[in-house]
C-alpha cells in the first residue's frame, strides 16, 4: 500500500473515538489507533473497515500492535469454572473434563475441548458459576458522573473506565443483599480510591446512607454512612493493610458483601485482606447502587467489573480473624502426609482439605480414591486440585504468534495459520491444533515478541 496514503489514513484516525457502539480499535506501533470492524485476518494481514474511510483498507500485521473486538460471553449452563494458568502465563477457562499424569481436559465455550500437556501447567483452580448480575463496562451509558468540574473525571475506553482527575462514576445496579463484586484495577504513582456499596444515591459522591470501602495506598477501611433523625452517622467497622498496593500498580479486586449479616470479605489478588462485621446491619435504608470515586488526580482504571451472586461463605478468612487457623494447619499438615500416599491434595470451597486419586470426572463429577474408600462429590465443591509433580516446560515461540484475550479473562497465545471469517485456526506446544471461535476474542495482540513496541503496548492500557 502506498506509504503517503498510509500515513494520511494514520493522520486522519486521530480524530477517531473509541467509544463508538459495537465498534473496535485498531492500534499501530506508532500510536495511532483507528475505529472500526476487522473485515478480515489472515498470516501477514488484516483489512479494517472504518467509518472514517472510503472503503476497507489492508494493513500489514508487522505495524500492527492490536485490535479490539466486540466478543462476548455466552451464558454458560456450568456449574464450576475450571482455571488453568499454563508455564508461559496464558490462562484457559472452561469445565474440567479429565486429569491425568499426561493431559488435563478442558471443555470450552471458545475452543471445544482442549487437552493441554501436563508439563505446561503451572497451576489449577477451581471456581463456582453464581448467577451473573452485571459484567462490564461497555459504554458510558447508565452511569453518571458525580464530579462537579468539566470534563467529566471519568471516559470510557477499550472496555474499562479511566479517570483523569478527581471525581465519582456510579450506576444503581440493584445490588442483590448477596453478591461479589469483582473487577481488574490499575493505578499509577499513587493509589486512592473510594468503593460504594449498598448506596441509596447514585448520582452523588456522598450518599445518605452506603458501605464505603476507601483504599489509600497500603491501607484500607470499611465504613457505613447511615442518616436518621435528620444527621447522619458514620462508623468505622475496621481496616487493614494491603502491601500489595506499594509493590505493583494493578490488583484484582473482590468484594464479598452480605447485606442482610453486615459481612464483607475484602480479596485482593486472590488474598483476604481483612473480614468486616456490621454489628447492626439492619440500621440503615441501604440502596442498591454501586460506586466508584477517584480521590485525586492519580489516574485509575477499572476494567473487567462483574456482580454475581454471593453464598455467603467466607473461603481463606485471613488467619488473625479465623480462630481455628492452627487447627486448620494441622489437619492440612496431616492430609499432606496422606497425600503422598495417595497422590493427591484437593482443598474444598469450605476450606477443608482431601487427599486422594483421581479415578475419574465426568459430568461434572468427580470419584476419589481415598484410604478409607470411593467416594463421589461435585466438581464444584472444589477449589484446588492436586497436580502431581511434573517437569514444568513452556511453550516454544513461533513465528506468527498472536495472543487472544477472551471476555472470560482468559488468554490464549498460539501460531495462527488459517481464519476463514468464522475461526482461527492455529497451534500451540500447549494443547497441540485448535480451532477458535473467531467472535469469542476481545483483543487480539500482534508481533508479541518485539520488544520494542513494549512500551507502547503498555502506553495503550491508560
Amino acid at each position: 500500500m502506498n506509504a503517503r496514503f498510509t500515513a494520511l489514513l494514520l493522520a486522519l484516525s486521530s480524530i477517531a473515538s473509541a467509544d463508538e457502539a459495537n465498534e473496535g480499535v485498531i492500534r499501530f506501533a506508532n500510536r495511532n489507533q483507528l475505529t472500526g470492524v476487522l473485515d478480515s485476518l489472515g498470516s501477514d494481514r488484516l483489512v479494517w473497515n472504518s467509518p472514517h474511510l472510503e472503503r476497507p483498507v489492508p494493513f500489514f500485521l508487522d505495524q500492527v500492535l492490536d485490535i479490539t473486538l466486540p466478543g462476548e460471553l455466552p451464558d454458560l449452563k456450568a456449574d464450576h469454572d475450571a482455571i488453568v494458568n499454563l508455564t508461559n502465563g496464558d490462562i484457559l477457562h472452561g469445565q474440567l473434563s479429565s486429569v491425568t499424569d499426561q493431559v488435563i481436559e478442558l471443555n470450552t465455550w471458545y475452543a471445544g475441548k482442549l487437552s493441554i500437556k501436563r508439563p505446561m501447567v503451572a497451576g489449577l483452580k477451581i471456581t463456582g458459576r453464581p448467577k451473573l448480575y452485571y459484567r462490564g463496562p461497555d459504554s458510558l451509558e447508565g452511569w453518571e458522573q458525580t464530579s462537579n468540574g468539566e470534563p467529566k473525571a471519568w471516559r470510557y475506553e477499550n472496555r474499562a473506565f479511566q479517570s483523569n482527575s478527581s471525581g465519582g462514576i456510579g450506576r444503581d445496579l440493584r445490588l442483590p443483599d448477596q453478591c461479589r463484586i469483582s473487577f481488574d484495577l490499575s493505578w499509577r504513582s499513587s493509589l486512592r480510591l473510594r468503593l460504594l456499596v449498598f448506596s441509596d444515591n447514585h448520582a452523588t459522591e456522598s450518599p445518605q446512607n452506603a458501605y464505603e470501602l476507601t483504599w489509600q495506598r497500603r491501607y484500607a477501611y470499611m465504613r457505613k454512612r447511615t442518616s436518621g433523625d435528620n444527621r447522619g452517622d458514620s462508623l468505622i467497622l475496621g481496616q487493614a493493610q494491603v502491601p500489595e498496593s506499594t509493590q505493583n500498580e494493578k490488583a484484582h479486586v473482590d468484594l464479598y458483601c452480605d447485606r442482610t449479616k453486615g459481612l464483607f470479605n475484602f480479596v485482593v489478588d486472590g488474598r483476604s485482606i481483612s473480614v468486616w462485621n456490621d454489628p447492626d446491619p439492619k440500621q440503615a435504608l441501604m440502596g442498591g447502587s454501586l460506586h466508584f470515586i477517584a480521590e485525586d488526580s492519580s489516574p485509575l482504571r477499572i476494567s473487567r467489573l462483574e456482580v454475581s451472586g454471593w453464598d455467603g461463605v467466607v473461603e481463606n478468612p485471613p488467619e488473625d480473624e479465623d480462630l481455628n487457623a492452627q487447627e486448620q494447619r494441622e489437619l492440612e499438615a496431616k492430609a499432606e502426609a496422606e497425600a503422598e500416599k495417595t497422590g493427591g491434595l484437593m482443598k474444598l470451597r469450605n476450606g477443608d482439605v482431601l487427599a486422594g486419586e483421581i479415578l475419574a470426572i465426568r459430568e461434572g463429577m468427580i470419584k476419589v480414591k481415598t484410604t478409607f474408600g470411593e467416594i463421589d462429590l461435585p466438581v464444584s465443591r472444589l477449589r484446588t486440585l492436586a497436580l502431581k509433580p511434573a517437569a514444568y516446560d513452556e511453550a516454544k515461540w513461533n513465528r506468527g504468534d498472536i495472543r487472544g484475550w477472551l471476555p472470560d479473562g482468559g488468554r490464549v497465545t498460539f501460531r495462527l495459520d488459517q481464519t476463514d471469517g468464522k475461526a482461527l485456526s492455529g497451534f500451540s506446544q500447549n494443547f497441540g491444533n485448535a480451532m477458535f471461535k473467531a467472535d469469542a476474542f476481545s483483543r487480539l495482540e500482534f508481533n508479541i515478541y518485539n520488544s520494542e513496541f513494549e512500551p507502547q503496548r503498555g502506553d495503550l492500557e491508560w
